[in-house]
């Protein structure tokens, strides 16, 4: 004989477990009240759950509906000893509900749900009227199965994967991450030609940092780029943004800067870098600027900034039609 798929098993014993714990708070419950005819049956619930625990650990979901069933005549035997259609366990019934059905597969929710007609059949042949209305007496307990069966649908509802949170901003430097790069350089090429101002771009790269790495660690590493980025921003004005946008590369935006003043800070920089001892190494930069409007897109201007040659653009740019204006 083949054995029962783990998932399988696995519901079946939850099962078992939950309805073994439903049973005692209720026998416990009913012993509290003073209702001893019900928390004798409740019990014998009980029992049977930890049998239907030992069951389902060598059978799995064999004998799932016989025990769903008897879950309820247990439930209905209760309830006609303490009061029947009016009595105060039928507000149990939710609860059976979901320890029955959250950890099962949906698929077998009718089945396990068909013992509950039992439940109403025991009660309507002790009191005909459901407790002194047949209308409102089913619409009671539709309502509690209901009830369950809500429940155990929002216990069973998967839980939304969280998205990847987009790192904006570099933990290391405190500077933007390289992914605001291109939407804020955008932006500030779009206010610079509104405002018939410069804009420019100055890219620094520490050289020989992987070598480095290799040498001292990433942890000591990252604190080399800490100090770096340190100095760096002590040289920028009120209105410069910095972006980290590779392990050893840094960005700056210097709105209403011109190429020779943007220059001219990337020289100092690199002079007060390769000038003193960061973490311990002595560390140098290779600088490069470029200007907006006289680069005339965003690519160029990166790439400009960054040494490599520019490309032949056939087309302006849609924002781009006034740079005379702006010249």
């Amino acid at each position: 004989m083949s054995r029962p798929p783990r998932r399988r098993r696995r519901s079946a014993l939850l099962r078992g477990r939950l309805r073994t714990l439903f049973f005692l708070c209720l026998a416990a419950l009913c012993l509290t009240l003073g209702a001893y005819p019900g928390a004798a049956l409740a019990a014998t619930g009980a029992v049977l759950g930890a049998l239907s625990i030992a069951v389902g650990q060598r059978r799995g979901d064999d004998h799932a509906l016989s025990f769903a069933v008897t879950d309820w005549l247990v439930l209905a035997g209760a309830a006609l000893a303490t009061g029947g259609a009016s009595s105060w366990l039928l507000l149990a019934i939710p609860l059976l509900t979901l320890a029955q059905l959250a950890p099962s597969p949906p698929a077998e929710w009718p089945y396990l749900l068909s013992g509950s007609l039992l439940l109403l059949v025991i009660l309507a042949i002790d009191d005909g009227t459901l407790g002194g209305g047949r209308a409102a007496g089913l619409a009671k307990l539709f309502v509690l199965v209901a009830g369950g069966v809500i429940a155990a649908r929002q216990v069973r509802r998967p839980r939304r994967r969280r998205r990847p949170r987009v790192v904006t901003v570099d933990p290391t430097t405190g500077f933007y991450a390289a992914g605001r790069l291109r939407p804020m350089l955008a932006d500030g090429m779009r206010l610079a030609l509104q405002d018939h101002q410069s804009l420019s771009v100055v890219r620094l790269r520490l050289e020989h940092f992987e070598d480095g790495r290799a040498f001292l660690g990433p942890q000591a590493a990252e604190e080399l780029v800490r100090g770096v980025a340190r100095r760096i921003g002590r040289r920028l004005g009120p209105d410069d943004v910095a972006f980290r946008t590779a392990a050893d590369t840094f960005v700056l935006c210097l709105p209403g800067t011109g190429l020779g003043a943007a220059q001219e800070l990337a020289g100092e920089i690199a002079h007060e870098i390769g000038a003193t001892l960061i973490a311990g190494r002595r560390q140098t930069l290779a600088a490069g600027a470029a200007s907006f409007p006289a680069v005339r897109t965003l690519d160029e201007l990166l790439a400009e900034a960054e040494g490599r040659p520019r490309e032949v653009v056939l087309e302006a740019p849609a924002f781009a039609a006034p740079l005379a204006a702006a010249q």
